[in-house]
């Protein structure tokens, strides 16, 4: 039997509201939602558990069968050029939309203060910084809370423009501000200066979808003369470093034949890349997979015996957060290759739980390899501890949900 709380002044149909329904929020993003943007998502429904959230964007509105979502609400600008920076039609195409001096036009201004205003919007989340800007002037007119996510680019590359770290001055000023990494706190720091109201959060991953895989170390595998499959899942873009992983990998063939490195992804950087493994004649040791969902990368990582990602800071500046992905690959317990780039060396710690490398480094990038090949090293149990206790979704995402609701009270 439900117990009725009488609320002085409130009506019958009030009080079952209050009981009946969760806080609304709002999740305000400029693009919904590119593949490699599942860990919005993931974070998206986790809120579910204690809110009521509601999807706001402004540019792009794609994807929807792979990020499906029952309230979402778009309003794009009634023209679709805008202005952007040649580093960002480099990097990642016109289409994203994307810009260092993102603004709402009026009508869109008025219809996201509508939609806060009538479903009763109790806080925006806004991811990545772009977007927090964009919102901005709504929220200040209405006095919601803010809460913006930075996620790479919008503390890294962008950094290095003036009008736009003094936009992000403003935007500290009204917003709680929420990093992917201390790397990046850090690197805010430094280039804008102190923040008022921050927290370090990570992204992590749903630890459960990705089972521990007991599997013979590479050593062994060697000594039996078995094949070592080596994998890369990630888009084919600068900050992703394939071109340093094929170098690294020719180099290794020199070691070792019977191995095989398997790309997956796309990206406008692709084709660059198989030209350049062509020109080097080893087509006949590297698989390029294109495309692959959750299911698909899952399979993946538990066939393969190492896990590449050597992440780099772009010619423009672009950094990562802390890849995702990474943390996948040690939930299974896969050895991983990584980079001392942005905020990885707090994912893994070199020798312990995987190796790293410095940016750029394909000697360096050998010896890992080949010193998996000749040493049994015990990574696979520290790794899927590391994501367990320190990058678990559930246990981030409890921590995002407490933050929302000291914020709404």
């Amino acid at each position: 039997m439900s117990k009725i709380i009488y609320l002085g002044g409130i009506s019958g149909s009030q009080i079952l509201d209050v009981i009946m329904t969760k806080p609304r929020i709002a999740l305000f993003l400029q693009h919904y939602l590119t593949p490699s943007m599942t860990f919005v998502y993931r974070q998206l429904l986790e809120t579910t558990t204690d809110f009521h959230p509601l999807v706001f964007t402004s540019h792009k509105l794609e994807n929807l069968d792979l990020f499906p979502f029952t309230e979402i609400y778009f309003r794009q600008r009634n023209f679709i050029k805008i202005k952007s920076s040649r580093a960002f039609n480099k990097i990642y195409g016109q289409n994203k939309l994307l810009s260092r001096k993102p603004r709402l036009s009026e009508k869109q201004k008025l219809y996201f203060s509508e939609l806060i205003s009538k479903n009763k919007v109790r806080l925006i989340h806004a991811h990545f910084a772009p977007s927090g800007l964009e919102i901005l002037p709504v929220i200040r007119k209405l006095n919601v809370p803010l809460v913006v996510n930075f996620h790479g680019y919008d503390g890294s590359l962008l950094l290095k423009y003036k009008d736009y770290r003094e936009r992000l001055k403003k935007l500290f000023n009204d917003s709680v501000i929420l990093l992917p990494s201390n790397f990046m706190l850090n690197e805010i720091r430094k280039n804008v200066g102190e923040i008022k109201n921050y927290d370090v959060i990570y992204i992590g991953i749903p630890v459960t979808n990705f089972k521990f895989v007991e599997r013979q170390s590479v050593r062994r595998k060697v000594e039996k003369k078995e094949r070592i499959i080596f994998l890369q899942v990630s888009n084919f873009v600068k900050k992703k470093g394939h071109i340093f992983t094929i170098l690294a990998f020719n180099k290794l063939l020199k070691f070792y034949e019977n191995v095989e490195l398997v790309l997956a992804g796309d990206g406008y950087l692709k084709e660059e890349i198989q030209k350049c493994v062509m020109k080097l004649g080893i087509s006949d040791k590297v698989v390029f997979l294109g495309k692959v969902n959750q299911e698909e990368v899952i399979t993946l990582m538990n066939s393969a015996d190492v896990f590449l990602h050597h992440s780099i800071t772009s010619d423009e500046g672009d950094k990562e957060g802390i890849p995702t992905v990474l943390m996948e690959a040690m939930a299974t317990g896969l050895p991983c290759v990584s980079t001392v780039h942005a905020g990885i060396p707090e994912l893994i710690t070199d020798g312990i739980n995987g190796f790293l490398i410095e940016e750029r480094d394909i000697e360096g990038y050998v010896q890992k390899m080949v010193s998996l090949f000749e040493k049994d090293w015990k990574f696979s149990n520290q790794a899927r501890k590391t994501v367990i206790n320190n990058f678990n979704l559930e246990i981030q995402a409890e921590r995002l949900k407490e933050l929302f609701s000291k914020l709404i009270k």
